[in-house]
């Protein structure tokens, strides 16, 4: 159950759930669930177990966890940011100088994710949100290849009421929605679900990471780059592939891509992804045979999560429903 790896692959949900009693054994359970020393002591002793349930699916964890009594730690870094929603007690961290805490219904930082830090905890229970460093930067940046950027956050509260909503709601529909249906949770839909994480948090936690400016940003490039970039795409529509990815395919810049699209075919990179998807989606509703297969699992296969919406942009394109190209 260790999370310090660096890999930030995305994979279909693995589940976990564990009940601890016993002091000693959950020391030695959270030390190992989380790959570092915590150095656990406790302040305050409660009747009750620990309780941790975990859905891991690569560079996004979410945790439930309830720890009974007055606890405090000094864990070696998790080279994670750890973002804590409290739905009983309080917890509290400190790490280089900033502190976070948050008491039921609030969420915050713990740490800076390449630097050990300071938490208590008092009676809680919280929902923790584990995100691989390099998935953060590679949102926050707009590049590939960010696994060892140092993502660094000027404070660990939120900016405001409206920030920490978003992220909560977020939080709640990846987990409550896309984490519950099985069909739909296929590489494509949890790979923009963890983008879409990692951009709430970027926009929910004030942080240093802005994308670099680069001269040849608004260099126009001819049609033969697009080709090579539409090339690219057919060949990993069925992938998890983001705007970082395809610029780094054809060497130029995120904004050079977005500027080629926009010039030449006035839309963006990402536009036209999903009109490849769609089309693909398209044509295994053509050729699916029924009942193996269904609109839901098609439209999952090239990342439609939410199927009304699939078929409304579908009926839009092909002038029918999903369903009536699945019956025909």
């Amino acid at each position: 159950m260790t999370i310090n790896s660096e890999s930030d692959t995305v994979h279909r949900p693995v589940r976990s759930r564990a009940e601890v009693f016993d002091a000693a054994e959950m020391r030695e359970f959270l030390d190992t669930a989380y790959g570092v020393r915590l150095r656990l002591r406790e302040k305050r002793r409660r009747s009750g177990p620990l309780k941790h349930d975990r859905t891991d699916i690569g560079p996004v964890i979410f945790d439930e966890v309830s720890l009974p009594g007055e606890l405090a730690a000094s864990p070696d870094p998790l080279n994670k940011v750890v973002a804590v929603w409290t739905a009983e007690g309080k917890v509290s961290g400190q790490c280089g100088g900033l502190t976070g805490a948050a008491t039921p219904g609030e969420v915050t930082l713990l740490s800076q994710p390449d630097l050990p830090y300071f938490v208590q905890s008092d009676d809680v229970h919280t929902t923790t949100v584990l995100l691989d460093p390099s998935l953060v930067a590679g949102v926050a940046s707009g590049r590939a290849g960010q696994q060892r950027a140092l993502v660094r956050f000027s404070s660990f509260r939120p900016v405001d009421y409206a920030a920490a909503r978003l992220w909560k709601d977020t939080v709640e529909y990846v987990k409550n929605c896309v984490l519950a249906q099985d069909d739909a949770a296929t590489p494509l839909v949890l790979g923009h679900c963890s983008r879409l994480l990692a951009a709430v948090t970027i926009a929910t936690f004030p942080n240093t990471m802005a994308p670099d400016p680069a001269p040849c940003d608004r260099t126009d490039t001819g049609p033969a780059l697009l080709r090579r970039a539409i090339a690219y795409m057919e060949a990993n529509a069925g992938n998890d592939i983001a705007l970082a990815d395809i610029a780094t395919a054809v060497h130029v810049t995120p904004r050079a891509v977005q500027y080629m699209f926009r010039r030449h075919l006035d839309t963006t990179p990402l536009q036209y992804l999903r009109r490849m998807r769609l089309d693909y989606a398209h044509r295994d509703l053509l050729t699916a045979e029924r009942p193996d297969q269904t609109v839901t699992q098609i439209a999952a296969r090239w990342g439609f999560l939410h199927t009304g919406r699939f078929a409304v942009l579908y009926r839009q394109t092909y002038g029918q429903s999903p369903h009536e190209t699945l019956r025909g």
